[in-house]
């Protein structure tokens, strides 16, 4: 039937117009939206791929926060507080000093373990278990290095005689992370990673000493092979192999497609969720699914196939925030974050050891246009590694400014001049005359691949050729360890605590997480002075010195804290967390 509008009363026309315009303009959402699936499965999209499962070799984040599901430290991170709540462990324990026997003088932790917390074969979780994982990490043939700044004041591990579900950990003085170091390293069943006990007859005590460990990997054939048995793919992907006393094991692991964990029959930690809601584990099943890029990953979105979605774009997160359609099935939430962005610097190239240039190249970056363009405004400027939340950041450091002539004088200043008129600083450096043309590598994105471009632009107006070059993050990482770089742009993920700034800028860290090839006596000093002071206000000030030094020095270029964007199915309430990854997909409660 045809409606003629010219024949109806104005009054009726008008109305029907009102009505059609209504019903085209405002989309119906109980069809344009993908129908809610009942299934209490947790499906997580991660835009790199999850390569092993064993947390002490993780390539990136995304292994390291799946790997954590099935083998769990002691404790965990409280993700609306970030303060450390208890996992294996029954409380978090408080420092005393211990006044007489054999550890007099040290600081100790006393630790209890859930007395049923067990793992897969049905052996309890002990004190052995803790002991044989710091072992591990201490083992000189494993690439672990990094973790042994950490333990440096470590000086024992005492298991108590009467019960093997408890233990002592002893620290030759204040350390400002050894409670967060003792509880926050992944916890191994040692019967199924040493099932020959090759760590069992050599002590903990003999390994905090790397001589003595490079004594016993020379001489004990056993202690070196479990090293390359430990190292093995099963440990990484085989779910036969891995194993753990987390609420959840590997049913299936793909490189190409992502991997999907099972929640336990029976899992212990289940009868204690009322009185320890840190336990809680309620999905039955969490699958990973890694799709790189946002135009499969928005179809999932509207098929209603993902569950949980971060890092859009921020244009692309703002515009589908805005699809009433999507509404209807998903919530879009920002909330703050614990990394930061920077441009690490390669303090060993030639043409990058004269801070003046490291300075200039913090004056080449348009950051207005970064925060308010390709963020969106969701990211605030830093000067330094320390989040502006914190109360030990540095405020009084006025953030460097997009100054192209301030650029070209401080290059001017080291020397750096275009001589031969191709718009390209230069410079005769041992006998060769070296044009400033440097590389940035940055591991695949989108958006970094957009930040890289703006600053190779702005660069060039300075007389800085920067050649942008997107890597793969697991050649990205090879590249960084083994500062084999000039330029590499990379988020950096913070400690909720209190910030250990030894492994990226101490001197003895080069060769491990210094991988700025960075050093500075004064620095140094400061950092060994900030790790052992106990008093707060005084350890706050050397914060604010040290924040000076890195804002002068640059070892690295300090960009901006990027707030976290999460897209999240509504068929759950769900935990989102400044602490990264930014949710807590374990903590998602099936809406029945």
């Amino acid at each position: 039937m045809t409606i003629h509008l010219k024949k109806l009363p104005l009054p009726a026309a008008a109305l029907l117009l009102l009505v059609a315009l209504f019903t085209c303009c405002t989309p119906d959402t109980k069809n344009c939206g993908p129908a809610l699936s009942t299934e209490n499965t947790v499906t997580v999209r991660m835009s790199a791929q999850v390569k092993t499962l064993n947390p002490l070799f993780t390539t990136s984040g995304y292994d390291g926060f799946v790997a954590a599901q099935v083998i769990p430290c002691l404790s965990v991170i409280d993700p609306q507080t970030l303060d450390l709540k208890p996992f294996i462990i029954k409380n978090i324990p408080k420092v005393r000093k211990v006044d007489s026997g054999p550890f007099a003088g040290t600081l100790a932790y006393d630790f209890e373990i859930y007395e049923d917390a067990v793992w897969d074969n049905g052996s309890p979780v002990t004190a052995n278990d803790f002991v044989f994982s710091l072992k591990a990490i201490l083992h000189p043939a494993l690439p672990t290095g990094r973790f042994r700044g950490y333990l440096e004041y470590l000086r024992d591990v005492e298991i108590d005689a009467a019960s093997p579900k408890k233990f002592t950990t002893y620290f030759n003085q204040f350390y400002i992370l050894a409670l967060e170091t003792m509880v926050q390293l992944p916890i191994f069943p040692a019967y199924n990673y040493d099932p020959q006990n090759q760590l069992a007859g050599v002590t903990l005590k003999e390994l905090l000493d790397i001589n003595r460990a490079n004594e016993i990997l020379a001489s004990n054939a056993g202690f070196a092979a479990w090293a390359d048995a430990f190292q093995a793919p099963r440990f990484a992907n085989d779910k036969t192999a891995i194993s753990g006393c987390g609420a959840y094991r590997l049913e299936n692991i793909d490189v190409d497609q992502g991997c999907i964990l099972v929640k336990k029959q029976n899992w212990w930690g289940d009868k204690h969720v009322s009185e320890n809601p840190s336990l809680g584990a309620f999905p039955e099943k969490l699958v990973y699914r890694f799709v790189k890029d946002e135009e499969p990953t928005e179809s999932l979105l509207r098929s209603g196939k993902v569950d949980i979605v971060t890092e859009f774009l921020p244009e692309k997160f703002m515009q589908l925030k805005n699809d009433s359609c999507l509404h209807y099935s998903y919530d879009f939430k920002t909330s703050g974050s614990t990394s930061y962005n920077r441009i690490m610097v390669n303090n060993r190239n030639a043409k990058l050891t004269d801070k003046r240039v490291r300075q200039a190249l913090a004056h080449v970056v348009d950051y207005n246009y970064l925060l308010n363009t390709l963020w969106q405004g969701m990211a605030q400027r830093i000067t330094s590694p320390v989040h502006p939340a914190k109360p030990f950041y540095n405020r009084n450091i006025k953030p460097y400014e997009y100054d192209i002539q301030k650029a070209k004088d401080l290059l001017a200043a080291a020397g750096w001049t275009d001589t031969n008129g191709n718009g390209i600083a230069d410079k005769n450096i041992n006998g060769t005359q070296t044009e400033l043309e440097l590389e940035l590598i940055f591991p695949t994105s989108k958006l970094s691949q957009k930040v890289a471009q703006s600053i190779a632009t702005t660069a060039r107006n300075a007389g800085i050729k920067i050649n942008v070059s997107e890597k793969d993050i697991s050649l990205f990482r090879e590249l960084t360890s083994k500062t084999n770089y000039e330029l590499a742009m990379v988020g950096s993920t913070l400690f909720p605590g209190l910030v250990e700034l030894y492994q990226n800028f101490h001197t003895k860290s080069i060769g491990s997480d210094n991988r700025f090839n960075f050093s500075n006596a004064e620095l140094d000093a400061l950092i060994e002075q900030i790790r052992t002071e106990a008093d707060d206000t005084k350890r706050n000030m050397l914060y604010e010195k040290a924040q000076v030094i890195l804002y002068d020095e640059l070892p690295e270029i300090y960009l901006y804290t990027p707030q976290q964007r999460a897209i999240v199915s509504r068929r759950f309430t769900y935990v989102l967390s400044a602490n990264r990854p930014g949710y807590y997909e374990h903590y998602f409660r099936l809406i029945k």
